[in-house]
């Protein structure tokens, strides 16, 4: 009796255990954890990089996703990241479906994407989504990201600038960064709104200062620099801003519809950040004129470094831009700057002397007398007399036939 009893109870152990079992793949088919997935990996046109697709036909919903991958583990870990995100998102939605809202059509995802090439291992990666929930429910979506196989990098289209909004209004972009799509080609970049309806493009070479650093290097490699079509001179200032005459200087450019180049410092950045701002606002162009204007010849490395590095943060705080060039000041250099910079520094080939003759009349006559194809004019724009001079000598130059253009763009 006792061991039939004893079989019973565990008959009756062993058949709860397996109901509860089905209960558990019953829930758990119920919440789409059970998806089952046919997959499949083709090459793609393109060198190094394949396609995987991944397809579920289930009664609720229908699911087809397809991205590249790259040979780089890292990049292909957060693309799958991405995907990943959107099944589940959509899974969710489906499991949130009252019955009765259902219909005969099952909900379904298609994720599909285009590859933009560049040069240099640049690629554009373009997301398009299409989810349809209920008849009430359904959507298109496009996502941008920017890959750099080289690097292993990888980001969307906000996450490539410092500040996306002030680049948007710098840059006159034809669609917000924050809310752009983006692919680079032929050394443009080219927004298109969420819809994939293309607006406009920019020149690389001016959106690079507004540049991530991680991704400002190679991006600038890709641009292609503007062909020569006139003579130039690029205006020079030094050592402000200054609220007084830095917007005296400002208002006459924007009169005269020219562009020149502002060797800031550090410190005044830091204390006058909406001028900065305004400078690039403006269509001008934010050099690094160290923070504290001392001698860089006389300084370490180290504090050379800071000298450099504080002035490019305030300048990028400030402006949401970073200051490509370098100008030491009194223009003293020497091995050790130099090879801090990166660079030869950013020197000039015309001094008006503004500092010390403090006259608009002396400071015109030595532009005029030296102004030639590819100058570089050094001006401070701390002093009024400066900022006085500067509408006889613009007006001469464009006269000339010169077209003032920032130091980058000579």
């Amino acid at each position: 009796m006792n061991k039939k009893t004893t079989i019973i109870a565990l008959l009756s152990s062993l058949f709860l255990m397996l109901a509860m079992v089905l209960v558990n793949l019953i829930v758990t088919a119920t919440h789409h954890n059970k998806t089952v997935w046919a997959t499949s990996t083709v090459k793609s046109s393109y060198e190094n990089i394949n396609i995987k697709m991944k397809e579920a036909h289930e009664k609720r919903y229908d699911i087809a996703v397809q991205y590249p991958v790259f040979q780089q583990a890292s990049l292909n870990k957060k693309i799958e990241q991405y995907v990943k995100q959107k099944e589940s998102g959509f899974l969710k939605e489906v499991g949130k479906i009252d019955r009765k809202m259902r219909n005969e059509q099952p909900a379904s995802l298609r994720l599909t994407f285009e590859l933009v090439p560049d040069s240099s291992g640049i690629y554009s990666v373009l997301f398009n989504e299409k989810t349809y929930i209920t008849a009430e429910k359904n959507r298109i979506l496009n996502e941008t990201f920017i890959v750099d196989t080289a690097a292993g990098l990888l980001a969307k289209t906000p996450d490539l600038f410092i500040n996306p909004q002030k680049a948007s209004t710098a840059l006159h972009t034809p669609v917000s960064i924050s809310e752009a799509g983006l692919y680079v080609k032929n050394g443009e970049m080219v927004f298109f709104s969420d819809r994939k309806k293309h607006e406009g493009s920019v020149p690389l070479s001016k959106a690079v200062p507004f540049l991530k650093k991680e991704w400002r290097d190679q991006l600038a490699a890709e641009a292609e620099p503007a062909g020569k079509t006139s003579r130039k001179i690029a205006l020079t200032f030094d050592d402000g801003p200054n609220p007084q005459s830095t917007k005296a200087i400002l208002a006459t450019l924007k009169k005269h519809h020219a562009r020149a180049t502002f060797f800031m410092l550090g410190s005044r950045v830091e204390q006058y950040p909406e001028l900065a701002d305004q400078v690039v606002q403006e269509g001008h162009e934010i050099g690094n004129h160290s923070f504290s204007h001392r001698n860089l010849t006389e300084l370490d490395k180290q504090d050379i470094e800071e000298e450099i590095r504080r002035t490019a943060s305030a300048v990028e705080a400030a402006a949401g831009v970073s200051p490509l060039t370098v100008r030491p000041p009194y223009g003293a250099t020497n091995d050790s700057v130099n090879e801090v910079i990166g660079a030869k520094p950013l020197l000039w080939t015309i001094d008006t002397m503004d500092w010390k003759s403090h006259n608009p009349k002396a400071i015109c006559r030595i532009v005029e007398k030296e102004a030639k194809d590819g100058s570089i004019v050094l001006m401070h724009d701390i002093h009024q007399t400066t900022a006085q001079s500067l509408g006889e000598i613009v007006s001469f130059l464009q006269k000339e036939g010169y077209e003032l253009v920032t130091v980058s763009e000579l």
